[in-house]
């Protein structure tokens, strides 16, 4: 019989416990750590997604508001516009949304090169389809560098989500960036698998490739920018040698930049560096049998030309080597077109009845290399000067947009108070010279034509003296097409007194606005208008007396490609067609003419010979204390208004602009555009007098009330009076009598 241990004897072994194995105790100790080590890193990690509401940005990640794509006329891309500002600020009603919004245009895998794709997975993440989002083997190198070891999925965090936050994209430095740094790659660990949790590992790939930040390259992230800016190429057609440059480009962006000041050795050590990485990422793809051996020796082999670098290569073969880099003189670093246009276009979205945020695409009116070349105009004629400002608008006879650009000091902005082309309403002067005579011209019986004849002798308006801008006069007659010829404010004012009424409905008709501080003659320019207005109205010269309201969006569509309805186009009628056509001929006569003022404007001796020159014609116009310059110009199918000048209307704009006459010389940009026609018919009608264009014996012309439908009938009446010369007399107007200042009107 077996007898059973008593109480006490088991008791006893609690006094005296069976030592441990040392290495059994190092162990426990060691899972001890690591299991405390894990509890504080998700807590911490937990603990900053929590104060930074990463976990909300995480989860919507893939419903950010995405840019809008902008398109020329003919499909070309203009670049993107964000809805940054639309991000809803407290007590403005505006769109919101819990994760940032994008400023890049994002693109789907299947328009991203598969060499890049694969030389972004090999270098960056080999094992990215096996782990959920965090791959164990590179946790101490992640955790030990803030920066190695992370995966794809912490990358898109880092870039996405926690961006701003941490260490990165902050001022935080030393022993401060450093503890943020392990707060924010702790931060990471605990939404890397929620995210995969919540995205498939394509959707999460795909949002990584389009938040790549290549901040060498001004802070562009994503594929589609990079591929565009650095290599001049769309995303899906990058070769392999050139994805593997932009993927060996990620662990240092800023390697990428170079200067003219950086010296020849430095520069071709700097871009060495750069091209051993890309070598780098073309052996893991070897090494992991991503790539064939042909393949390889292929993207080896291929001499890269980065849009900002000049690179010699010596060898050829897998023995190419950099020889000589430096940067590429001939690199210039502009912002894309829909940059400076984004205000007005979003502008033009909300006026249609569409909240920018529905739209996925626009096309414009605009043709992409007109623009780019008109804003590089005024970048060169603004530069030096930080007052001044210019706006340029062109416009054809439809109303559309073909081109829009506003500077600063020879600077573009995107500020919608930069504009000028849209929003700098001024003193137009002189320009309005053709207006007011082609209301002259559609007077009905007792209207004026081109040879009319008026004297140029000092003249009042209601007792202010009225002078030219010579300081001088002919003291003789003058046709109305001298007087516009050499804008003369005496004939102006003849003219306009007894016609202001009339005048002052053009104006209003075509988005002119009157300066109720100013009591000059209207005829002298005192009435507002932007550029784009400016050039509105010339264009109804060159269409027959049809003024097309000015837009810039040609389509919009959303998200599924839906074509998204728009207000039509409105045209209305100004002038009798006849009317039209002699006020053009007059600005052909402002030109051509033996007075002009703008010779500089005609054509080339050759294209004159051989009558391929387009039509030109065109009018300056300079306010008081030549504080805005102006040009208007017309050819058979466009029109263009440009302002230089101080928006404040306080400094003159500088003397060596006005003496070279620079708003005019930017008209000579017309001739640059392509034109369906050189010429213009006589229409019927009207008979050529002595080189102008006047209505036929027998024929009166009568323009129709501003804004008249376009199929109004035609008011060219027969009479018996044959076309003299006829000199206004002051007649009574019905306007207020002006009682100040004198705006001269100058040419």
């Amino acid at each position: 019989m077996t007898r059973s241990p008593s109480p006490g004897s088991l008791l006893a072994g609690l006094d005296s416990p069976r030592p441990l194995h040392p290495l059994w105790r190092a162990l426990r100790l060691t899972f001890a750590a690591l299991g405390a080590l894990v509890l504080l890193t998700l807590l911490t990690g937990l603990s900053g997604a929590v104060f930074t509401g990463s976990m909300g940005r995480a989860w919507n990640l893939q419903n950010t508001i995405s840019p809008i794509r902008v398109q020329d006329r003919s499909g070309q891309d203009l670049g993107v516009i964000d809805h940054c500002d639309d991000i809803a600020r407290p007590g403005q009603q505006t769109v919101s949304n819990p994760v940032r919004c994008r400023e890049t245009l994002a693109l789907p895998l299947s328009q991203v090169s598969p060499g890049f794709l694969l030389a972004y997975l090999a270098k960056e993440d080999v094992r990215y389809f096996q782990h959920p989002g965090i791959d164990p083997g590179r946790i101490p190198g992640s955790l030990l560098s803030r920066a190695g070891g992370s995966t794809i999925t912490m990358q898109l965090l880092k870039n996405d989500v926690l961006a701003g936050h941490f260490d990165y994209d902050t001022n935080r430095s030393g022993l401060e960036r450093d503890l943020a740094g392990l707060l924010r790659k702790a931060s990471e660990y605990v939404l890397s698998p929620l995210l995969s949790l919540r995205y498939s590992k394509s959707e999460v790939l795909e949002m990584s490739v389009n938040s790549l930040p290549w901040l060498g390259i001004g802070q562009r992230r994503g594929i589609h920018d990079a591929a565009r800016i650095i290599f001049g190429v769309r995303a899906s057609d990058l070769s392999l040698a050139q994805s593997a440059y932009l993927v060996g480009l990620l662990p240092r962006p800023s390697s990428y930049l170079v200067t003219e000041q950086t010296p020849p050795e430095d520069a071709t050590e700097q871009f060495r560096a750069t091209r051993a990485q890309q070598l780098l990422t073309l052996r893991i793809l070897k090494t992991h049998d991503l790539i064939s051996e042909g393949e390889y020796l292929a993207a080896v082999s291929e001499p890269i030309q980065p849009s900002l670098w000049r690179v010699e290569y010596a060898g050829s073969g897998p023995d190419l080597s950099v020889a000589r880099a430096s940067r590429n003189p001939d690199f210039r670093s502009a912002p894309d077109p829909a940059w400076s246009l984004q205000s007005v276009v979003k502008r033009e979205l909300r006026a249609g009845g569409l909240s920018p945020a529905r739209v996925a695409t626009v096309a414009l009116t605009v043709d992409a290399g007109a623009q780019r070349e008109l804003s590089a105009r005024l970048a060169r004629t603004g530069a030096g000067s930080a007052a001044t400002a210019e706006g340029a608008a062109v416009v054809n006879q439809g109303g559309e947009i073909i081109a829009l650009a506003s500077s600063s000091g020879g600077e573009p902005s995107s500020d919608p108070g930069r504009q000028w082309a849209t929003t700098a309403r001024r003193s137009v002067a002189s320009t309005v010279k053709p207006l007011l005579y082609a209301a002259a011209f559609g007077q009905g019986t007792g209207a004026l034509t081109q040879l009319s004849s008026l004297r140029d002798e000092p003249t009042s308006y209601y007792g202010q003296t009225v002078g030219n801008n010579t300081g001088t006069f002919l003291n003789r007659a003058v046709s109305v097409r001298e007087a516009n010829m050499r804008s003369l404010n005496t004939v102006a004012v003849q003219v306009g007194l007894p016609r202001a009424d009339a005048l002052a409905a053009v104006l209003r008709a075509v988005d002119y606005q009157p300066d109720e501080g100013n009591r000059s003659s209207p005829a002298l320019g005192t009435w507002r208008a932007s550029p784009l207005a400016v050039a509105s109205a010339y264009s109804s010269f060159a269409s027959g007396g049809v003024r097309c309201r000015p837009h810039l969006i040609a389509a919009a569509y959303d998200l599924s490609g839906r074509r998204l309805p728009l207000p039509e186009a409105s045209c209305t009628r100004l002038w009798d067609e006849g009317v039209a056509f002699e006020t053009y001929d007059l600005l052909l006569g402002a030109v051509s003419g033996g007075a002009s003022h703008v010779k500089f404007l005609r054509p080339g001796v050759f294209a004159g010979l051989l009558g391929s020159a387009v039509e030109l014609g065109a009018k300056s116009g300079t306010s008081d204390d030549v504080r805005d310059t102006w040009c208007a110009g017309v050819t058979p199918d466009y029109a263009m208004g440009v302002w230089l000048g101080d928006p404040a209307g306080v400094s003159a704009v500088p003397t060596d602009l006005y003496r070279h006459q620079a708003a005019c010389r930017e008209i000579g940009f017309l001739r640059t555009l392509g034109h369906s026609r050189t010429s213009l018919p006589l229409p019927p009608g009207l008979i050529r007098v002595g080189g102008a264009a006047v209505p036929a014996p027998g024929v009166t012309l009568r323009n129709p009330v501003p804004g008249s439908p376009v199929d109004a009938p035609s008011s060219q009446t027969p009479t018996n009076q044959t076309p003299t010369n006829q000199t206004s007399t002051n007649q009574t107007s019905t306007s207020q009598t002006p009682n100040s200042q004198v705006s001269p009107g100058s040419p």
